[in-house]
């Protein structure tokens, strides 16, 4: 939760939440109502990575999801393709054009393992926090 409010307190428009850590099992349809039930008058939509986008048939009630949120599919490397949820969707689904980063999480912490400079992959504040607390290490 640092981390993230470290990384979003220069952006206005974004807050950091902990609604999901109150959440047991952490499902994204029970986030989701959880976030429209506390900020009513905000509309939301979800932002996922091609390769989470291939596999978002296999979530708890994922038509529900897609029929209420509008989607925003960022590319990624690789082929992830779901024929099913993009014909069937299409209306819902926004496939966003842009840099492809091959940089995620899990590449960050096994470079932090490793040894490796992270400094070029992640804000200097977050960089500074990950190493005060000896963090993936």
């Amino acid at each position: 939760m640092n981390m993230v409010r470290l990384a979003t307190s220069k952006y206005k428009k974004m807050i950091c939440s902990n609604i999901e850590s109150g959440l047991i099992p952490s499902y994204t349809i029970n986030t989701l109502n959880m976030i429209e039930y506390k900020y009513p008058e905000n509309k939301f939509f979800i932002i996922m990575g091609m390769d989470t986008f291939s596999t978002l048939n296999n979530w708890k009630d994922y038509n529900i999801i897609i029929n209420k949120y509008d989607i925003l599919v960022y590319p990624r490397f690789g082929k992830f393709l779901n024929p099913f949820l993009e014909y069937k969707y299409k209306k819902k689904i926004c496939f966003l054009e842009g840099p492809i980063i091959d940089i995620s999480s899990s590449y960050i912490r096994k470079y932090i393992r490793y040894g490796k400079n992270i400094k070029p992959l992640l804000p200097p504040e977050i960089c500074k926090y990950m190493k005060k607390h000896k963090l993936y290490q």
